[in-house]
């Protein structure tokens, strides 16, 4: 809240064999939090950062697993050494299906370090995330200067805070949204943290 935080969508991971919470869990962990969010004046809902798999449709065609905000927006997941043919795919699948793929923070990706990778995602329709830490450079100096490049190029969709907890992977979102403002400027910095996030909380198609 103190860092101009208004809502927040919760995203447990699902990976097969990994990482996978009863769902019932997560409900009663999100209801004690709800009451806490929104004396705190915090809009708070769910959804799933989904480590992709041939399996991904049906996960969320049957609900097992949750979109963002409960729209047809879905937050994607790959492994670091994912090929870029295997993300296009399973990224095209999404989309033929009705679902609008978010890459999390793409930064990570080797397959997309190639700009051109990047820019053919984006003329598909999936949006793309990168993490704060990693555009203040808390994630290292490569992960920085991809973030720089990415964000000249206007192919970043939402900065996102990846925050698991308050000491580790804590939020950033205040100090790069200040940064943002002031290395490109507060147009940029409005859309990749206000209005593009709200469009995906309301279900708006880009």
């Amino acid at each position: 809240k103190n860092q101009g935080i208004s809502a927040i969508i919760l995203t447990p991971h699902y990976r097969h064999g990994f990482f996978s919470f009863p769902k019932e869990e997560i409900e009663e962990h999100f209801m004690r939090l709800s009451g806490v969010a929104k004396g705190l004046g915090i809009k708070i809902t769910l959804g799933t950062e989904y480590h992709v798999n041939s399996h991904i449709v049906e996960a969320f065609d049957r609900g097992r697993c949750r979109t963002l905000a409960g729209t047809r927006y879905v937050l994607c997941e790959y492994s670091h050494d994912s090929e870029y043919s295997y993300i296009y795919q399973m990224s095209q699948e999404l989309i033929f299906h009705g679902y609008i793929p978010v890459l999390a923070h793409v930064e990570r990706y080797q397959a997309l370090y190639d700009l051109a990778a990047a820019e053919e995602l984006k003329n598909l329709g999936v949006w793309i995330t990168v993490n704060a830490d990693a555009v203040l450079g808390l994630e290292g100096s490569a992960s920085k200067r991809y973030c720089k490049k990415m964000l000249k190029e206007d192919y970043v969709d939402v900065i996102a805070s990846d925050s698991h907890g308050i000491k580790n992977r804590a939020c950033h979102m205040l100090k790069c949204f200040e940064m943002v403002s002031k290395k490109f400027d507060d147009d940029l910095a409005d859309r990749l943290f206000i209005s593009n996030p709200s469009k995906i909380l309301m279900g708006e198609i880009q």
